[in-house]
């Protein structure tokens, strides 16, 4: 399997939210989100489980591990953009990236919690006004990149070198955590499916459920 990073998403039609967690499984992870514990469904591909949003109260996930961290990329009903969620999953030592594209109100968002604290959080763009108990953590890597410039402002760019930008502060997050999707199974293949919220029709994935 070959990983790409992350920095694909701001190339791509991104949708749906991800959450990511190093120090619990992704089946944790997916419990911490509101998945059932030891509940098992078919697994499925990206168009398959928006396929299943016929309620706007419905949220799945689908689940996996790159690089040390576990991974839920969310459709429908996102919990783990909330911060309340995150400090949750982040709890007992648990390390937690929240990105969420807001499709209907941009700029995408960034948000870390660890040991239950949300540290530090952001939109992507809008880089100097952050968030959190340590709304610093990322500055200098932010200013390395040139995103954060000597005189304080934020690079800023429009039309056709938007996605470039948020790619630019992607590759920070990035590296700062070690982060990435493998872009492969996420764009094509099936993943493990957890139900967060409401009552999906998972028959149409062959499940008994």
């Amino acid at each position: 399997m070959t990983i790409h990073g992350m920095r694909w998403l701001a190339e791509s039609e991104w949708y749906y939210s991800v959450t990511f967690a190093r120090g619990i499984s992704s089946e944790e992870l997916a419990v911490r989100l509101g998945a059932t514990a030891g509940r098992v469904n078919p697994p499925a591909t990206a168009e398959e489980a928006v396929a299943l949003l016929s309620d706007p109260d419905v949220g799945v996930a689908r689940i996996g591990e790159a690089q040390g961290w576990a991974f839920a990329a969310e459709y429908g009903e996102a919990r783990g953009n909330r911060h309340d969620v995150l400090r949750h999953i982040a709890r007992d030592g648990v390390e937690a990236v929240n990105l969420d594209p807001q499709p209907f109100h941009p700029p995408p968002l960034f948000s870390y919690a660890a040991d239950g604290e949300l540290l530090c959080s952001f939109g992507l763009g809008e880089e100097r006004r952050r968030w959190g108990s340590q709304p610093d953590l990322l500055q200098e890597d932010l200013r390395t990149a040139g995103i954060i410039l000597p005189t304080g402002d934020c690079l800023q760019v429009s039309g056709e070198r938007y996605s470039l930008r948020i790619a630019m502060s992607l590759g920070v997050i990035e590296k700062r955590f070690g982060l990435a999707l493998p872009r492969d199974l996420l764009e094509h293949d099936r993943l493990p499916l957890v139900v967060l919220s409401g009552r999906p029709a998972l028959d149409s994935l062959g499940s008994d459920a």
